[in-house]
């Protein structure tokens, strides 16, 4: 059962041709939809944060040896 656009639930819910137990449902199921919706996009922010430390922990490896690289160099 695919959820009804919410702007065509408002125009009918204001001509008076939804009832209220009708408005109810299409409500809950746009709810049911926005919390499937926002289970993925935290799911895909939990990804991209994974990716983003692994990212800031080899910049701080290759820092630490170009660092190490750079005092080599100075004691040459």
């Amino acid at each position: 059962m695919s959820t009804y656009d919410p702007k065509k639930v408002l125009i009918d819910w204001s001509n008076g041709t939804l009832t209220a137990d009708m408005a109810i449902g299409h409500a809950l199921q746009h709810v049911a939809e926005l919390y499937e919706r926002q289970s993925i996009a935290d799911s895909e922010r939990r990804k991209l944060q994974d990716k983003v430390n692994h990212l800031e922990n080899k910049v701080k490896t290759v820092q630490a040896e170009l660092d190490r690289l750079v005092k080599g160099m100075a004691k040459s």
